[in-house]
């Protein structure tokens, strides 16, 4: 298990403002919250075993991890948001 706590930049509800991104990392699966504050926050997860032709998550690294969690959040929950790169 890999945690992953990064503030963000949501652009996509009015004004751009700050967020905590925090994600839980497992080997099969993964779950977000992105958190402003107790009235507004969202919540999701995925999960992905890996294939011959796909090999999941488990594989990526930091940096190609949370641009996934990125992409699904911006295609799941509607959100979309920019973080500083740490690699």
């Amino acid at each position: 298990m890999q945690e992953y706590e990064r503030q963000i930049f949501v652009t996509n509800d009015g004004p751009e403002f700050t967020a905590t991104l925090k994600v839980v990392r497992l080997p099969t699966s993964w779950h977000a919250v992105i958190w402003q504050n107790p009235e507004r926050y969202a919540t999701f997860s995925f999960a992905q075993e890996g294939t011959a032709l796909n090999a999941g998550f488990s594989r990526m690294g930091n940096y190609d991890f949370l641009r996934t969690v990125q992409l699904v959040a911006a295609a799941a929950a509607g959100i979309d948001f920019e973080f500083e790169v740490t690699r």
